[in-house]
């Protein structure tokens, strides 16, 4: 399923005014393709209901006439949120309810719709996943086993991660592995048992994120494809992320997340001569990080260099300066970087229950 955020300019494509016709109504509703459209007052957007394709029919069944205003129709009571939610849980609340539609409705206004779309074919999708890591900062654990098979909740890490894509779309994966990659060839094989196709390249060095792309027959991967560490586990909505990714004619994308921190110290700002500007207690600064998630059409496998330690950080500064575009996407979902003890053992007590 693909879920669709009209905002702006595409949601005043889909706003019917209560003092519009039913017949009006059936024109933009039909023009837009949906089977149900947000009614709003003209001025301002201010919501007041929605009116879906059954209403009208049980309307005209009854006796009205599409020259009636829509206000006689409308349903004033439909199932909204009042506050933003991160994608994957506007989907997950949608499916739930089994809701193709959902208004977004703040301070009395319609500020977007969220649609639901279901995929009869969905296309195919590839990812390419990361998974040679020493993960060296999780010994004695990895001494004897590769990081992406430690065990969260029953599973290995890993196979969080490709069903998470799965249930998404992605039927195929290419994994780049090094340190103990045996074992992760003989725990998935073919991919058979978790209903996708695995593939395997071999990193002969120590590659980056970035240079084991270099080692992959591009008619592996799907246009555009997924790459991502083996480590991390998310919640990203991959059809938003490609939506974004192919709207915008991006070469590559990068998953970002906000992150903060708070200065322990007052931090004072000076000028040229050292004379005293100003002074501020504690300040929390506001970073974008880089959260180990891409989408990358294939145009960009023409700039990995071959048989190199090359990182996918370095790929993007390498695109601009061959004018090719990149772009970044925000990711306020679950996020975890298993890159340490305490952040597996807080992945465990998620996956387990025991921490919402």
């Amino acid at each position: 399923m693909r879920l669709a955020n009209y905002t702006e300019r595409d949601l005043q494509h889909l706003c019917v005014f209560e003092t519009q016709t039913v017949l009006e109504a059936m024109q933009i509703m039909s023009k837009a393709g949906l089977r149900l459209v947000p009614v709003v007052v003209e001025e301002g957007r201010r919501f007041v209901g929605v009116v879906a394709d059954g209403d009208l029919r049980r309307f005209l069944a009854n006796g009205g006439q599409t020259s009636a205003l829509i206000a006689d129709v409308v349903n004033r009571k439909p199932s909204i949120i009042e506050a933003p939610m991160p994608l994957p849980e506007v989907r997950s609340l949608m499916m739930q309810r089994g809701l193709e539609y959902l208004p977004l409705i703040q301070d009395g206004y319609l500020v977007s719709m969220f649609v639901l779309w279901v995929a009869a074919s969905p296309e195919k999708l590839s990812a390419v996943i990361m998974a040679g890591g020493l993960g060296s900062r999780l010994a004695p654990l990895t001494d004897n086993c590769p990081k992406p098979l430690l065990p969260i909740g029953g599973k290995p890490i890993l196979t969080h991660i490709i069903e998470h894509l799965r249930d998404q779309g992605v039927n195929h994966f290419v994994l780049s592995l090094n340190y103990l990659g045996d074992m992760i060839v003989n725990h998935y094989g073919d991919g058979a048992e978790l209903g996708v196709s695995i593939t395997y390249v071999r990193e002969t060095m120590r590659m980056g994120t970035g240079g084991a792309l270099g080692l992959i027959d591009p008619s592996e991967l799907s246009e555009p494809f997924l790459c991502l560490n083996g480590d991390i586990l998310n919640d990203i909505d991959v059809d938003a992320l490609k939506l974004q990714h192919m709207d915008n004619h991006w070469d590559a994308t990068m998953i970002v997340r906000n992150y903060s921190y708070q200065v322990p110290y007052g931090v004072v700002n000076v000028g040229q001569q050292e004379d005293f500007v100003g002074a501020e207690e504690k300040p929390t600064m506001n970073f974008r990080i880089n959260a180990g998630f891409y989408m990358l059409s294939k145009s960009i496998l023409t700039v990995i260099p071959r048989e190199v330690f090359y990182d996918l950080p370095t790929l993007f500064s390498d695109l601009q300066t061959r004018g090719m575009k990149c772009g970044t996407k925000v990711h306020h979902g679950r996020w975890i970087d298993i890159g340490n003890v305490t952040e597996l053992e807080r992945a465990r007590a998620i996956f387990e229950g025991s921490e919402e």
